[in-house]
């Protein structure tokens, strides 16, 4: 029972951000400005959680050993849809400047074509895996875990990881900019801002614990690989 209640949560949370740049973050421009420092905050407490969960100093002090488990996999994913999740519902209104669609001839297919674009970079996001590696992903019970800082599982350079040092990132960025076509308001740009923010500056900190874990294997992929999220320019 576990196993499966565990699955349906774990996997329909790795869609969450995606569902909710489809479905929208407040936006009022009657809105108090006190609204966009709550919404700051809360997402400032989740990203830290977030972060500090994926430290290896984190995990040996918690579970006595640096290297990711299925075990401390499953709790991550829990501990992270679920603080998503009140993040997104507790949000508040955002003021600011905003574009009516619905005044446009076009607005019913722009936003058409929003919705396209932030379903394609869903599929570039999860483009590294099938169901198998996405159980690995999610630290299912009897799966083999993948995507850990240290030598415990392969260094992904194929695929997406042979353009970039980063897909899953380029992909949640761009995921962003396509829901801006959705909603082109404040309170989605905000959101977009943040969420895309926190993925690129957490990328030198990643980069450190990787190039210490794992030494001149992916000293020798970064060589391989120049750019981080965006070919030609970062």
């Amino acid at each position: 029972m576990f196993r499966a209640i565990y699955m349906a949560i774990a996997f329909l949370g790795l869609t969450t951000t995606g569902a909710a740049f489809i479905m929208g973050f407040l936006w009022d421009p009657s809105a108090p400005v006190e609204n966009l420092w709550f919404n700051m905050g809360i997402y400032a407490a989740f990203i830290t959680v977030h972060i500090i969960m994926t430290m290896p100093a984190f995990k040996k002090a918690l579970y006595g050993k640096a290297e990711g488990s299925l075990g401390e996999r499953r709790i991550y994913i829990l501990v992270t849809v679920f603080s998503w999740l009140v993040v997104y519902y507790y949000h508040k209104p955002v003021p600011g400047p905003g574009l009516d669609l619905a005044l446009w001839e076009f607005g019913f297919w722009v936003q058409y074509l929003g919705v396209a674009a932030v379903l394609l970079a869903v599929v570039a996001f999860f483009e590294f895996a099938d169901f198998a590696g996405l159980r690995g992903l999610i630290g299912m019970p009897g799966s083999e875990i993948t995507h850990t800082v240290g030598g415990e599982t392969p260094l992904q350079t194929e695929g997406p990881y042979a353009s970039v040092r980063h897909p899953m990132y380029r992909a949640a960025v761009l995921m962003g900019l396509a829901s801006l076509i959705i909603f082109p308001n404040a309170g989605q740009a905000l959101f977009v801002a943040m969420i895309g923010g926190s993925f690129l500056l957490t990328i030198p900190f990643e980069e450190k614990q990787l190039l210490k874990a794992r030494g001149d294997e992916y000293g020798d992929y970064m060589k391989e690989t120049p750019w981080r999220v965006f070919r030609g320019i970062w």
